[in-house]
């Protein structure tokens, strides 16, 4: 039984060895074709706002059986490639889903007048709390995507009190240190992600009733064009940071690993393009002989892409599966302590 509990390696697709290649044709293709049928629950947040559940719940579903909720990445919403097939997978497993989308996000597009940000985690506690008081006894699980996954890492390590409510989470690509994944968008050649994502948080911004009173931060000579500005203008001021240096400082998970007290697994690949790996080898000492958090690391895999060659699983999707395996693993501890004993020493010698 031990080797059927240990994650199988990544291997690359043969067509999609490129750490871009497997980021841009990872987050833009889907399998998944099935027509939306979830139900829909605002949250009411503290300061008024309103954030979107998309409950996905699977016929054969009782009370007391697993509920999981999955955290979407930057500028994504419910609607990202990601949230939907692993949404439909939990599904064919009897997990009931909630897609939560962020402030502003896909149906919360102009119910919320804060932006979300990667300290945005008393947002998660809320969620969660509705949906225990919508499924008391189930255990609940948490998936979150990039900066979904930051958000995560933050709710387990800064919210203790809340986060048992939580019985085990799971985070893809989260940027660890913040400042350090955007200075990677002003390298040559990442000037279209740069573009893509701040094209669809300004697109965000303009449906939303931030926009309206925010104008003079988004036109003219102030037109944000790179993240670091969108969030010196925009996300920092409205969120309550002094700069966008103070946001990144502030709301980046890496120091308070240690403080997470819920089984988590942590997978990412060193060859991410978003996220340099540099940024990681700081976690990598500081969890080194932590029994609560795990950090998978993969050679290759690009950023939330992990499309593999042929193998055991019932569809070229790695991570998919691993989260599948993760969420539906009898004890998260017994596994992770496999996953530790298969690659703690390696990742020591890269550390």
């Amino acid at each position: 039984m031990k080797s059927d509990l240990v994650f199988p390696p990544f291997v690359p697709h043969r067509l999609y060895k490129n750490p871009h290649l497997q980021t841009i044709v990872g987050q833009f293709h889907s399998r998944v074709k099935t027509p939306y049928q979830a139900e829909q629950h605002s949250c009411r947040l503290p300061d008024s706002d309103l954030l979107i559940l998309h409950d996905d719940c699977p016929g054969p579903w009782k009370p007391g059986d697993r509920v999981v909720i999955l955290l979407h990445g930057l500028s994504g919403c419910h609607q990202s490639s990601y949230m939907i097939r692993l949404a439909h997978k939990l599904n064919a497993r009897g997990v009931r889903v909630f897609r939560m989308d962020l402030r502003g996000c896909g149906a919360g597009t102009g119910l919320a007048k804060s932006p979300y940000h990667a300290g945005s985690f008393h947002d998660l506690q809320v969620a969660i709390e509705q949906i225990e008081f919508m499924c008391p006894r189930s255990p609940i699980g948490v998936v979150g995507f990039s900066l979904g996954g930051t958000i995560t890492l933050n709710y387990l390590a800064r919210h203790k009190p809340g986060s048992e409510l939580v019985d085990r989470a799971l985070v893809l690509n989260p940027p660890l240190r913040l400042a350090e994944s955007v200075q990677v968008f002003g390298k040559p050649l990442f000037g279209r992600y740069q573009r893509h994502f701040v094209t669809n948080l300004i697109k965000q911004v303009r449906k939303s009733h931030q926009y309206q009173e925010h104008t003079h931060k988004i036109t003219g000579a102030n037109y944000p064009r790179t993240l670091l500005e969108f969030d010196d203008q925009f996300t920092a001021p409205l969120a309550g940071f002094e700069s966008a240096e103070d946001y990144y400082n502030r709301c980046s998970p890496c120091d308070v690993l240690p403080e997470i007290s819920v089984p988590t697994l942590i997978i990412s690949a060193k060859d991410d393009p978003l996220i340099p790996f540099k940024s990681y080898q700081p976690a990598i000492e500081k969890l080194a002989n932590h029994d609560k958090v795990t950090l998978y690391l993969t050679e290759q895999g690009g950023h939330l892409g992990f499309i593999a060659g042929p193998s055991s699983d019932p569809d070229p999707r790695w991570s998919d599966w691993r989260i599948v395996q993760w969420l539906m693993a009898d004890s998260p501890e017994a596994l992770a302590s496999q996953i530790r004993e298969q690659t703690h020493s390696s990742l020591i010698q890269t550390a």
